[in-house]
């Protein structure tokens, strides 16, 4: 029998198994992923040196969707709108890799030049360094609960008894319900993170313009008297 003309195996097989597999499964393993493709584990070692590697190629897949480079010449908290809305669209599709790259350090380059990007907006935009990284880490942190928020249930908030909690019940009411709930919670979220993170933002304070003293030609100028000169008619 010929060798099939096109591979039985490739890391993008890998990696959109894997995909699958966390979103199936909320974890990934070496024979399960080996299982869903119906290879030998040994098999993908021929492709990849194991699973930190497959791990570094979903996030790299993902990573794809969200590192626009042109993103970064935007104003900074428009870069940043921007970005939290591609991160979560990105990662809302593929919910059970989020614990996998959570707990996965960020060791890849191409990952250390996303993020040079978003420092660097915000380093030109006048935060102070010691704050820059707690900014995108909460950033991250709310985008990533935020994408889980997306295939949670349309109601999260059940089977509430409205004589006993009426304010609870009038304000579920008063606001979306299915998809747009997410969305909603997402976008208010969001706006009160850029806000808080402008407060952040000390003023630059406005250099005074230099005064100059007027300069008197020497004959407007008249020598004070000395005490005890005579004054001449």
């Amino acid at each position: 029998m010929g060798r099939p003309r096109t591979p039985l195996l490739d890391r993008q097989r890998i990696v959109d198994a894997a995909l699958t597999l966390a979103d199936e499964a909320g974890d990934l393993t070496i024979p399960a992923l080996a299982g869903a493709l119906r290879v030998s584990p040994s098999a993908l070692y021929h492709h990849v040196a194991g699973r930190a590697e497959i791990i570094a190629l979903m996030r790299r897949e993902l990573a794809q969707r969200i590192g626009d480079p042109g993103l970064w010449e935007l104003p900074w908290d428009q870069a940043l709108d921007a970005w939290a809305h591609a991160y979560r669209d990105a990662f809302a599709e593929h919910p059970g890799i989020i614990r996998l790259l959570a707990t996965a350090p960020l060791s890849e380059p191409f990952m250390h030049t996303l993020y040079e990007g978003a420092v660097t907006v915000l380093d030109e935009a006048g935060f102070e360094t010691a704050q820059v990284m707690g900014i995108i880490t909460a950033l991250e942190s709310f985008v990533l609960g935020s994408a889980l928020d997306l295939v949670a249930p349309s109601a999260m908030v059940d089977a509430v008894v409205r004589d006993t909690t009426p304010r609870l019940a009038a304000a579920l009411d008063a606001g979306p319900a299915g998809r747009s709930r997410a969305d909603h919670a997402f976008e208010l979220g969001l706006r009160a993170l850029i806000t808080g993170y402008r407060s952040l933002l000390v003023p630059v304070p406005e250099h005074p313009t230099p005064t100059t003293t007027p300069v008197v030609p020497p004959a407007a100028r008249t020598a004070a008297p000395v005490p005890g000169d005579a004054v001449t008619a």
